[in-house]
This record gives C-alpha cells, structure tokens and sequence, in this order.
C-alpha cells in the first residue's frame, strides 16, 4: 500500500511539474533592470535552494520563465537562477516603468480548461487512490479519466474510467458536482482465501462531490461515488467509495 501511493505522489508531482512548465513555455523573455539596492538569485526555485549570486541595482536582467511564484533569470553575464516574484515586482521595464506580475485568482480558477488531481479515500473499504485528468468544456461541463488503484489483504484492484460531470454552480465557494461514468476495472487475487477470482469487468458509476478553491492554482475536492460492476458471472457487484484530496488547475 504504502509503494502504491508513494508512486502515485511521485506520478502527481512530476505531472504537476511538466504542466507548469508547459503553462509558462510560451511566455517570451523580457528584459527588466533592477531597482532594489540588489537581487537575490536562488540555485533552484524554492527559498531552500542557497543564494549564490547577487545582482545588483540597474543591472538588466532577462526574465526567462516560470513556475509557480518563481522566475528563472539571466542577467547580462549569462549568469542563470531564481528569484521570487515578490523581488521581481520591483524592477522596473527600460522604460522606468513597474512590470506586471501575473497572478493566479478565484477568476482564473472559474476561467481554467484542465485540471489535474490525486485524491484518496476508500472502495468498498479498501484503500484506494485516484490520479485523474480533466478538460471543461464550458463552466459547467466537463469530462475526466481517472486511473485508481484499490488494495487489499486479499486481492489489489486497478481501474481505468471516464466520467461526465455537471457544476451547477461553478462560482460558489464550496461548489457541488456532479457526474455519470464508466470505466473497466480489473481484480487481481493475492490469495487463494480471497472470494474473488482474477478478472476484468466493465463498471458503471454515479457520483456527487465538492469543489472549493484554495489559492494560486490549487483546489480541494471530495466525492461519495456508487459503482455497479457487470461482472462475467451473473451476479452484479455494487460499491460505494468516498475519496478527498488536492487538484491543480492550469
């Protein structure tokens, strides 16, 4: 269990990574002059990567891109690092004037087309976790696929699915959802005291959940979700799960 979901961590985090990258890839470079008595540049794009150079005030930099509240600079030695954008809101174009800081708002996340989101919780009262991605077609409608992992003592499950979903109220604070799907789960049995046997079946699922904004371009969500697994034998097998977790918009 803990492998599964420390690779499913490590899959969210670098998907999270490439998207950001991809966000900013075609923001073209700017040329800005410092106006502090000087400019920290950072190793990496943290406050915990060292200092190791500084820039000091009228030196122009190139703004190269960003990610997330960091920028990755040169300046006219062909030095390269970081700095916080709360750094770089004080310089100033070559024409004296202040630059403009793009920041993520409640409005961007209302705005947004795609999302990306690791949540967990329980099937049927296994552990499960879910890495999705989703596109919105407009506020209201959009589609997601979702890959979900469920373990047990006994047997591990692996689901594949796609969903439609309805935001009624996109502008809300706590904002309700809610969606049909279908997918194809596979059972993989650890152990021959399971009940279960190995097998692929098709699923159908309803769900209701929850959406709410917390900053930048990070959000909570929640959802209670009924499945309905035609199985090969004649006896359909119904679950419910729940599940919690963080999403990235972009």
């Amino acid at each position: 269990m803990m492998l599964s979901m420390r690779l499913f961590t490590l899959l969210f985090v670098l998907l999270q990574s490439m998207l950001i990258t991809a966000a900013y890839a075609d923001e073209p470079a700017q040329v800005v002059k410092v106006a502090d008595p000087y400019l920290e540049m950072h190793t990496g794009p943290n406050v915990s990567y060292p200092i190791f150079y500084v820039i000091e005030r009228d030196e122009t930099i190139t703004v190269i891109k960003r990610r997330t509240s960091w920028y990755l600079i040169q300046n006219y030695r062909g030095k390269e690092g970081w700095v916080h954008n709360s750094q770089l809101a004080k310089t100033l174009t070559l024409d004296n004037e202040k630059i403009e800081i793009k920041e993520f708002t409640r409005e961007n996340y209302l705005e947004h087309d795609w999302e990306v989101s690791m949540i967990g919780g329980q099937f049927g009262g296994l552990p499960m976790m879910t890495l999705s991605g989703s596109y919105a077609f407009t506020q209201n409608i959009s589609t997601e696929l979702s890959f979900a992992q469920i373990i047990g003592d006994f047997s591990s499950r692996m689901l594949l699915g796609i969903n439609l979903t309805q935001q009624p109220f996109p502008d809300w604070k706590v904002s309700p959802y809610f969606s049909l799907g279908t997918g194809i789960i596979k059972t993989s049995v650890k152990s021959t005291l399971s009940p279960l046997e190995d097998q692929t079946d098709i699923l159908a699922n309803v769900s209701i959940g929850a959406k709410m904004y917390l900053t930048r371009r990070f959000f909570i969500r929640a959802d209670l979700k009924k499945h309905i697994i035609f199985q090969s034998r004649n006896k359909n097998e119904e679950i419910t799960s729940w599940q919690v977790g963080f999403a990235f918009f972009f």
